[in-house]
């Protein structure tokens, strides 16, 4: 165990690196640090989570009824829809979501029972539009494994989060439409395709997990589900626009 603790912390250290100086990790690099499984992915998020700031969100990625994965997204790293970052460590690329934020805590039930759709639902005090910003710490070749990207918060760099629609039942669905422009260029223009069907189809699953793990979710926190259309990349001085059906349409520039 103290050897699994040891590597976690390690490979904690190396992903804080490769963020500051803009580095990508190689397989070379990491050597034996891959995590065996999700539970040391999920350790190694949160010790760098705890030496960069505590976490104000998540990122989850689920296909129909099987597990999930989870990725943290920094407090620090959530942004007010319309916005301006400067940022060129290394090259972002954006995504359209649906995300959500909690009205109150999920620490469990008492007695041990899984939260159902229904229960978490009545948590969620809203849901907004979102562009999440992705930056990997990992080389893209050869491809790492999934757990490294795991353990690399999935990939996340940050959120921007629009206005919250508090009556978002009706507006959440498999065939909403999305249609999202970076720099002039139509990226996406689909109805539908998203990884879920549901965007609020994860949200069962990773509340769960997290209690679970005694890392419930709590009030505040926001939850984006995943993309419509895949990530696309910003170049500095661009600006990206997502209209999605039932939502303000929200704005992200990369300063140059």
């Amino acid at each position: 165990m103290s050897h699994e603790i040891g590597a976690a912390s390690r490979l904690a250290d190396l992903l804080i690196e490769a963020r500051e100086k803009g580095k990508k990790l190689t397989p070379e690099a990491i050597g034996d640090l891959v995590p065996p499984d999700a539970a040391t992915a999920d350790a190694v998020q949160l010790a760098v989570a705890a030496r960069l700031g505590p976490i104000g969100g998540y990122k989850v990625l689920q296909v129909g009824d099987n597990p999930g994965a989870w990725g943290a997204v920094l407090a620090k790293r959530i942004f007010e829809a319309p916005a301006a970052v400067a940022y060129s460590v290394s090259p972002l690329k954006v995504e359209a979501e649906i995300a959500f934020v909690l009205g109150r805590d999920l620490p469990g039930k008492p007695d041990g029972a899984a939260y159902s759709a229904d229960d978490v639902a009545a948590a969620i005090d809203g849901a907004f539009a979102a562009f999440e910003i992705l930056e990997s710490r990992l080389a893209a070749e050869p491809r790492p494994s999934p757990l490294l990207g795991r353990a690399d918060f999935m990939g996340n760099w940050g959120l921007v989060r629009g206005p919250v629609v508090a009556d978002w039942r009706a507006r959440v669905h498999a065939d909403v439409a999305v249609r999202l422009e970076v720099g002039g260029r139509v990226a996406v223009d689909q109805k539908g395709g998203h990884s879920s069907g549901d965007p609020a189809h994860p949200l069962t699953w990773l509340a769960n997990a997290l209690a679970a793990a005694g890392r419930p979710l709590r009030a505040g926190e926001v939850v984006t589900t995943g993309a419509f259309g895949g990530g696309h990349d910003i170049a500095p001085g661009e600006t990206a626009v997502a209209t999605i059906e039932g939502f303000e349409p929200i704005r992200f520039t990369l300063k140059a």
